[in-house]
């Protein structure tokens, strides 16, 4: 079923029940427990660091990339009768926040002290605000492209090259070691991304195909595929963390923490992640809190999450282990300084603030649009490429 039937078939208005669920009745008395739900990559690798923050414990439920499982569980399955804060591409807003599912932020609680001095491009992005009103709070970005093992194909392993997507289409050298993401938001909407700013089809925005757009881009995809370019689809981080570090592939679409993940048992031989001469995906992640959540009582400690997501630490820790960016870095490296983190260390997270700012700002590169008008045609097209 496709997202917009789905959401057709939910009747996409959703009841909130009010009552409180398990943890939430016990209020504050014991420990304050809060459960997230989101993208895998958002979590950090010790969440004690949260508890010892905050005063509060953060348990966290992954999922991967796909809307369209999103979706489901938020509004079939009503995740937010059990969850507080829901973390996800910027875009879930347009749609779950004037049906009712996520409640407005309270930009003036004085929890969220963060707020003031976060930088527009962030809390008045795509991935914060729909229709003028503020739904989530940014906490993670960055421009998603691909892996490579320079020695493969000839690059310099220091990373800084620029490397054209060609390298997963056309390349004898990589002909049958290449690995594409399974979710058509990613694969289908970079492929067309590489179509059109190499001059091959007409499209003003790859992540929003038109019928005509999308058939053109998988009947290449298609023969590409059948000219034995790709050797195999993931659909989780695990299996990118797989795929490198058996080294079953030599190009990848991928996470960035996937290598990062990668450099912990294969150091200097995991692979570069690439600055790509069509830029690549650009997306942020935001935490989102169902109202159901606030209906329970958890709103004082929600905001104290949220702001954590806004400073120092959060940042610090996602940049380190994650290479990704957000709002506040100059924080993160306050924080790092702070705690006396080595040097090294400290201009790593200067590093992957320049890195994110120059992905960012490749003129080729396009936004994310996970509720994308025309999904509904892209996800069936695909279909298409995965069926051949």
């Amino acid at each position: 079923m496709s997202r917009r039937s789905f959401l057709k078939s939910a009747g996409v208005s959703v009841a909130f029940a009010g009552s409180s669920l398990g943890f939430a009745s016990l209020g504050f008395a014991q420990e304050t427990v809060l459960h997230a739900y989101g993208v895998t990559t958002a979590q950090m690798d010790d969440p004690s660091l949260i508890s010892k923050a905050t005063g509060i414990k953060l348990e966290f439920t992954p999922t991967d990339a796909d809307i369209g499982v999103f979706m489901r569980d938020a509004l079939a399955n009503n995740i937010g009768e059990t969850h507080d804060i829901m973390i996800f591409d910027g875009g879930t807003q347009d749609i779950l926040g004037p049906q009712g599912f996520y409640a407005e932020i309270d930009e003036t609680n004085p929890a969220l002290d963060l707020w003031d001095r976060t930088p527009d491009f962030w809390k008045k992005s795509d991935i914060s605000v729909y229709d003028g009103k503020t739904y989530g709070v940014p906490i993670l970005g960055n421009c998603d492209a691909f892996a490579y093992f320079a020695d493969a194909i000839g690059a310099n392993p220091n990373g800084q090259d620029e490397i054209p997507y060609s390298v997963l289409y056309e390349d004898d050298r990589t002909r049958g070691r290449v690995a594409l993401d399974r979710v058509f938001s990613q694969s289908l909407a970079c492929m067309a991304n590489f179509l059109k700013v190499n001059g091959r089809l007409q499209i003003e925005d790859p992540a929003n195909l038109t019928p005509e757009q999308a058939k053109a881009v998988v009947d290449y995809a298609v023969e590409r595929k059948k000219a034995g370019t790709f050797r195999t689809l993931h659909n989780s981080f695990e299996e990118q963390v797989q795929l490198i570090q058996n080294r079953e592939v030599d190009v990848l679409e991928c996470w960035e923490p996937a290598v990062k993940e990668a450099e912990k048992t294969m150091k200097d031989k995991a692979p570069v992640y690439a600055y790509a001469v069509e830029g690549g995906k650009k997306w942020g992640h935001g935490a989102y809190v169902p109202k159901q959540a606030l209906e329970r009582g958890n709103g004082e400690a929600i905001y104290k999450v949220l702001n954590y997501f806004l400073g120092g630490e959060f940042r610090a820790y996602q940049a380190r282990d994650r290479s990704y960016a957000g709002p506040n870095m100059d924080l993160g490296v306050e924080y790092a300084e702070k705690s006396g983190w080595s040097p090294e260390q400290v201009e790593e997270l200067r590093a992957t603030d320049k890195k994110i700012s120059r992905k960012m700002s490749n003129p080729n590169a396009f936004w994310a649009k996970p509720t994308a008008p025309h999904a509904d045609v892209m996800e069936q097209e695909w279909q298409r490429f995965l069926s051949a």
